[in-house]
């Protein structure tokens, strides 16, 4: 019998066959899960062999020359490959069976992710419950600004900068800063168009203590404000770029993650609608 939550519980009537197989059951998942353990602890130390044979087959001289190991062990190293079906031997050369070629492309997959991952730990981190969301396999070529003890604003003239260079703006921010109204006031009286979407806190904040330039702005029709409370972060989109910002408690930026990857650009701009989609309008 199992319990509301998936708890398994001992009934009387239980017999000692019915225990007998829910031993066996959580014993056969441990050891199915410590497999799958090994085999990627396998794959991660393989790499660089199962690479060398990712484009072509390959005798044991070619994938000596490529790969780092002595001939011992990448011997012990085919055998064990061969052993879990990865590699196949086919006569004076290896190659990559079908799942081989899988593994080979996931361990790509993983290792980029990974890397990237802890290139981007400081605004990964900083958002917290949001960062799971972020498909970090587009920020390969990313550019981060990190603000500094020396260079503690770093980040919002980098932010500005990316105002000032764009055409058209969507953003969305939890956050207000003297400087951005001057910056997004200033570009927006030149006919510069910005759609951004506050936090209600940030709404109220902005018509209190700036609210000439506000009134101006949203009078041109440069400026559409929308409402909404969840921002994840603070997100910029141009025509061919996004900015993505982390703030610390007191509202300053501490780091700025910038990308032109089209495929990021794409996320951010569907972000954004997904976003737009649960926003109030703002109408002064």
């Amino acid at each position: 019998m199992v319990a509301d939550g998936g708890t398994d519980v001992v009934e009387d009537d239980d017999s000692p066959e019915d225990l007998e197989r829910r031993s066996r059951n959580g014993a056969d998942s441990e050891a199915t899960a410590n497999v799958g353990h090994e085999f990627l602890l396998e794959v991660i130390r393989r790499r660089p062999l199962l690479q060398s044979l990712q484009s072509s087959a390959a005798s044991t001289g070619e994938i000596l020359d490529s790969v780092d190991m002595s001939r011992s062990t990448v011997h012990r190293s085919l055998n064990s490959l061969m052993d879990r079906g990865l590699v196949e031997d086919r006569g004076d050369e290896y190659r990559l069976t079908s799942v081989g070629q899988i593994v080979v492309q996931e361990s790509e997959t993983f290792a980029t992710r990974t890397a990237t991952a802890l290139f981007l730990d400081q605004f990964l981190n900083a958002i917290d419950g949001h960062a799971a969301s972020v498909p970090v396999e587009h920020f390969t070529e990313a550019t981060v600004v990190r603000r500094s003890a020396r260079q503690p604003h770093a980040t919002i003239h980098r932010i500005t900068e990316f105002i000032e260079q764009a055409e058209r703006l969507r953003m969305f921010s939890t956050v207000i800063s003297p400087v951005y109204v001057d910056v997004g006031y200033r570009e927006m009286m030149d006919g510069m168009e910005i759609d951004a979407i506050f936090d209600e806190e940030v709404i109220d904040i902005m018509l209190a203590e700036h609210p000439q330039k506000a009134y101006e702005t949203i009078s041109t029709g440069n400026f559409d404000v929308y409402a909404h409370d969840g921002l994840p972060f603070e997100l910029f989109i141009s025509e061919d770029r996004v900015g993505m910002a982390a703030h610390n408690d007191s509202g300053n930026a501490e780091i700025l993650v910038e990308c032109r990857d089209p495929a990021a650009v794409e996320w951010a701009e569907d972000l954004y609608s997904r976003h737009l989609s649960d926003a109030d309008s703002v109408t002064l």
